[in-house]
């Protein structure tokens, strides 16, 4: 796998990924190849032929979702679970199984439904991994589906937000998660023995971004510390062993026909979507002197109508997401009362098929 390449959500809180199966995935490829593929941050979805990131590309194949990457890396000489017996093996099926329903439901209600932790942190995190206007709109439809999810386990939804006791379930449930993987774990430096496997990976993945990130009210973090401290030393050994040498990460020098390169800045959108024309146009009427040549009035009247076009466009954007309760405009108290949902979650069944891109 020399030049496969991962496509993933970019870093955050100190993490080379703030998506928990992104994680998961750098860490299973630390233990199969290490330096053998180059990691991508896209932050979009959208390239992956199934819609959901992380992503591997190997050179022919195109595979999406944490299972089904591993699933097809097994079938290789990438295999991280080789030295599990059967019965280990069904094991880390249902281990991975509890880590991917009690701690992905953790995670959400963490820095989603707790107001401090959506305002204080996870807003900005994934604003300043997504290009204008996602940034804007993205986190709060992410947290509205998060929300949605997870007061299943106590509290009380409040203008989008979800209120919760100190006895809501949610804190049983990732004390019963934690206290089962810390019984498998022992005094072993790994899940399965001294070797790392995919269940390692995969239970890093989120018990790093309950861990590691500073956040205003990290109740899962003193949980772990005060009363794990056996999986927290745990975290350290695999934060070691899984990132102190990653790949480069960088965008293909030859985009997948699934890639889009992102937009740096407004101001480069702008110039790239309306005003190519007419500066192409100067540049090749450009007198032998170096002048500059004045516009015509049909040249003047055409630019004056772009810049109605584009103003016109942007009103409407902003007034769309206002009316439709996307983003909500006013003062601190009002920003408090914001919701949203979703999460950068990947997954889906490791029988799902390849996706091998036809020769048209």
């Amino acid at each position: 796998m020399p030049n496969a390449e991962l496509y993933i959500y970019g870093g955050a809180f100190g993490l080379p990924s703030i998506d928990p199966q992104c994680l998961a995935l750098i860490s299973y490829l630390s233990i199969v190849s290490h330096q053998e593929y180059t990691i991508v941050e896209c932050n979009d979805a959208g390239i992956s032929p199934t819609g959901e990131l992380p992503m591997l590309h190997d050179g022919k194949n195109w595979i999406a979702g944490t299972n089904r990457i591993i699933a097809y890396l097994t079938k290789t000489k990438y295999n991280a679970n080789e030295h599990l017996s059967k019965e280990d093996l069904a094991k880390a099926v249902a281990y991975s199984s509890l880590v991917d329903e009690s701690l992905q439901d953790s995670l959400l209600f963490s820095w989603f439904a707790d107001d401090d932790n959506f305002l204080g942190a996870t807003r900005k995190a994934y604003s300043d991994l997504l290009s204008i206007p996602a940034r804007y709109i993205q986190p709060i439809q992410m947290r509205k589906a998060a929300v949605q999810r997870v007061q299943k386990y106590g509290g009380k939804v409040e203008s989008g937000s979800l209120t919760h006791a100190e006895n809501t379930r949610i804190y049983d449930l990732a004390r019963d998660c934690y206290r089962v993987l810390d019984r498998k774990l022992g005094e072993n430096d790994f899940l399965f023995g001294v070797k790392p496997t995919s269940l390692d990976a995969k239970a890093f993945g989120y018990l790093a971004l309950q861990l590691y990130p500073e956040i205003p009210n990290p109740r899962f973090q003193m949980i772990l510390n005060s009363q794990f401290p056996r999986l927290v030393a745990y975290c350290n050994r695999c934060k070691e062993e899984f990132f102190a040498n990653l790949p480069d990460s960088d965008f293909p020098s030859e985009p997948s026909p699934f890639f889009r390169n992102p937009i740096s800045s407004p101001k480069e959108w702008f110039k790239n979507t309306f005003l190519s024309g007419s500066s192409k146009t100067v540049t090749t009427s450009a007198t032998e002197g170096g002048e500059k040549p004045k516009k015509t009035q049909e040249e003047r009247d055409f630019d004056l109508k772009r810049i109605y076009a584009v103003t016109f466009g942007l009103v409407a954007m902003v007034a769309y997401v206002i009316v439709n309760g996307i983003v909500v405009i006013g003062t601190d108290t009002d920003e408090e009362e914001q919701d949203g949902g979703g999460y950068f979650m990947a997954g889906g069944d490791v029988d799902d098929e390849i996706h091998v891109p036809s020769d048209d």
